[in-house]
């Protein structure tokens, strides 16, 4: 899968799964987010040293990861994984929603500061979900949620159809949501 994205700005982008050529790219990527994007993303150690060790072991059947690119950096970075996150699944149990890694992955966006703002996310959310839609993946489950406080975040997500399920507090509150692709929210 690749895909071209144009920005706002008319600057030319691509979407594509992550390979094992990205490492060090991807390390430049983590190490140039900010501390306030790195607060709200951090399904794993943002580090050149986790970005070797993530492209050295690709295995697409438990975990997906895709970048956003232009013809000099990573601009984006986006997961979703089939790994049963048992803190995941007991909140959602607690309302009443049964998740089930293999079909209701976990998902994590990033979009580099710089970049944000400028369309290239909702662009990738629609290949995202047609991507997952066509794997038959029930549902996407966003990773950790979102920040309560995130009401950009929430308003991004709510706009691709994800639904507010309930908070729960880490060193803030946040917001779990999940986007299904079936009739049901169940």
């Amino acid at each position: 899968m690749q895909q071209t994205i144009i920005s706002k700005n008319k600057e030319s982008f691509v979407f594509r799964e992550l390979n094992e050529n990205d490492a060090k790219r991807l390390g430049n990527f983590f190490s140039m987010l900010t501390s306030d994007t790195r607060a709200k993303f951090g399904p794993h150690p943002l580090t050149p040293e986790y970005a070797e060790k993530l492209c050295s072991s690709i295995d697409t059947t438990k975990t997906i990861r895709f970048i956003v690119e232009n013809s000099f950096e990573v601009v984006g970075y986006f997961i979703i994984d089939f790994t049963p996150f048992e803190n995941e699944v007991n909140r959602y149990l607690s309302y009443g929603t049964n998740i089930d890694s293999k079909i209701d992955p976990v998902f994590a966006p990033c979009i580099a500061d710089k970049y944000q703002n400028c369309g290239i996310a909702s662009q990738v959310m629609t290949m995202i979900i047609d991507y997952a839609a066509s794997k038959n993946i029930r549902s996407l489950v966003l990773m950790g949620g979102t920040q309560e406080s995130n009401l950009l975040a929430r308003a991004f997500y709510n706009k691709f159809g994800f639904v507010e399920y309930g908070t729960f507090f880490t060193e803030f509150n946040n917001v779990d949501m999940r986007l299904c692709f079936a009739d049901t929210q169940k």
